[in-house]
């Protein structure tokens, strides 16, 4: 079991510092929901920024970043820091070793420490960066029918103003012809949804026995059997009674589209996230977003996209030993 080190004071110690497991994929999998879950357990400590994109930092192309990601990650971190950490924040851009080691400052003695981090499945630096800090890490994925991932995705950038398409295989084509792809530079719908190479680079470098995979679709079928699965991965005592109540990262559309877009890139969005209280922010979304006349993924464009992602679920199959065609595929319902 890692120890949260004291804060380093030479490069090579904080290089070395990775806590005990890491959820590393995917964008749209349930990663929100399970960092909620999992931090609900008193012997898991999780940083207090859910995604630090730490490991996956050599692939970081930050000049390209898109307007939208440089705000979502522009947090301050050595001063989120420094002023104590005293709530959760999303997602932001660690690159510094003794920073990164300093969000676990806050662990119990005997607590597993883990991260939730999508990054670490889709940027290609990642699992070997992992292997070289913590070779005995637990892995863990949360895969999800990659048509429904990519649809959720959209349904995300809709709500947060990243686009304006209302067709979505348009917006999934034109994503893919840009020049300029990578983590934060374009949505990158269909390589995010490309699993087979992402669960080969960790099972190249970790023991096939430390790589765990977990389905969406099981998880809301059954959320407790799936967290007492991954309490049993990470090596904690499951809970007799847990909380599982929640809803996150739900989906929803903007009332006003073009006015969100002007928000989100204007950054007034995030100044306004950053003032208003945690607890006062429902009533904030509730002013911004709708869940009345959801948009419905059309079932010809599902069928389309399946056909792109086919080869690559058969192949992910084999590497699982399970067939995924009984979760997945265009018959699968919306959930």
């Amino acid at each position: 079991m890692t120890t949260a080190p004291p804060l380093p004071t030479n490069a090579a110690a904080r290089e070395t510092f990775c806590p005990d497991f890491l959820v590393v994929g995917v964008v749209k999998g349930g990663t929100t929901a399970l960092y909620n879950l999992l931090d609900r357990h008193p012997a898991v400590h999780l940083p207090p920024i859910k995604e630090t994109n730490f490991f996956a930092r050599a692939d970081m192309r930050t000049a390209d970043f898109s307007r939208e990601y440089a705000l979502d990650v522009k947090l301050d971190v050595g001063k989120f820091i420094r002023d104590g950490m005293k709530e959760v924040v999303h997602i932001a851009q660690v690159g510094d070793p003794a920073h990164y080691a300093a969000l676990f400052q806050k662990a119990e003695p005997g607590q597993v420490l883990g991260e939730v981090c999508p990054s670490y499945a889709v940027c290609p630096s990642a699992a070997k960066a992992i292997y070289a800090a913590n070779p005995a890490a637990r892995i863990i994925f949360m895969l999800r029918d990659p048509v429904q991932r990519a649809w959720s995705q959209y349904m995300m950038n809709l709500r947060e103003g990243k686009t304006l398409e209302k067709d979505f295989l348009r917006e999934v084509e034109q994503d893919d012809t840009l020049a300029k792809k990578g983590w934060g530079v374009n949505h990158q719908y269909l390589a995010l949804g490309r699993y087979a190479d992402q669960v080969e680079r960790y099972l190249a470098v970790f023991p096939k026995e430390q790589v765990h995979i977990l389905l969406h679709e099981e998880f809301k079928e059954d959320p407790m059997a799936t967290m007492r699965k991954l309490f049993s991965v990470i090596g904690v005592a499951p809970l007799e009674e847990m909380d599982l109540s929640g809803k996150f990262n739900e989906a929803a559309v903007p009332r006003n589209a073009v006015l969100n877009r002007l928000l989100v890139r204007s950054g007034a969005i995030s100044t306004i996230k950053a003032m208003v209280p945690r607890h006062l922010r429902g009533g904030f979304k509730e002013m911004l977003y709708s869940r009345k006349n959801m948009p419905t993924l059309p079932s010809e464009q599902a069928l389309r996209l399946w056909k792109h992602y086919e080869q690559d679920v058969e192949r992910l199959s084999r590497l699982m030993g399970k067939d995924l065609r009984r979760w997945w595929g265009p018959k699968t319902k919306q959930v």
